[in-house]
């Protein structure tokens, strides 16, 4: 088990530059446009597939839920995308470096204890 942990690292490392590189790709963009916006959502999901839905319906129930309790000028794109961008990165960095290899671990018992 031990040769694997540098392998760890390195997929964590990885994975986590991935994700950093498509946050500043598209903070970088200037003015936030609209045009930018269906890119990111793209690489993001496709990074933190499947839980990455999750974060875009949480997102999609806080701009709901936002406007109506601080009212608009409160709830901009930019912030809506930071938003995103976090918790789609934390929930992926959960389901890919914590919940898989949970889940690989009990298959492997389970198999092991038959």
């Amino acid at each position: 088990m031990q040769h694997k942990q540098p392998i760890v690292k390195i997929a964590k490392m990885a994975w986590l530059l991935v994700c950093f590189l498509i946050g500043i790709n598209y903070f970088n963009k200037g003015p936030l446009a609209g045009d930018y916006m269906p890119d990111f959502l793209t690489m993001m999901t496709i990074v933190t597939f499947p839980i990455g839905y999750l974060a875009l319906y949480l997102v999609k129930a806080m701009v709901w839920f936002l406007p109506s309790t601080l009212g608009n000028e409160t709830v901009r794109s930019y912030n809506i995308a930071i938003a995103l961008w976090v918790m789609m990165t934390i929930l992926g960095y959960f389901q890919w470096f914590y919940l898989i290899p949970q889940i690989y671990a009990k298959i492997a018992r389970s198999k092991s204890n038959q």
